[in-house]
């Protein structure tokens, strides 16, 4: 204990935290499978539009999802232009979200347990 009571907690090594953010991924894993499969599927739905590869198509949707957007492919129809412009993007900020969230938990829950831990 430090000063006037005040409780020090020590720092979280990157494997403690990256197991605790594994099990509360386990939590939300049916969400994040479902985002994956719908970029996924949008993919798909972007290679037949564009007339472009399967694999391009997926690059495509996911490259566009997480907001990167290389510009190596540029949509043409106005189902692409939707999907990239609209969908995609919104379905890739909740999926980092999502991740960004689960982060925050698992910090909390090992912080919290260390607490409870100098507590007792």
């Amino acid at each position: 204990m430090g000063a006037e009571g005040e409780i020090q907690l020590e720092l979280v090594d990157f494997r403690t935290f990256f197991h605790e953010f594994l099990r509360v991924l386990y939590y939300v894993k049916s969400i994040l499978l479902g985002l994956f499969i719908t970029i996924a599927l949008f993919g798909v739905v972007l290679s037949l539009e564009e007339g472009i590869d399967l694999w391009d198509g997926m690059y495509f949707a996911f490259i566009t999802a997480f907001t990167v957007g290389y510009g190596d492919f540029t949509p043409t129809t106005a189902l692409s232009k939707v999907l990239c412009a609209l969908i995609l993007p919104v379905l890739g900020m909740i999926l980092t979200g999502i991740m960004v969230a689960a982060a925050m938990q698992a910090i909390t829950r090992l912080y919290k347990s260390q607490l409870e831990n100098k507590t007792k």
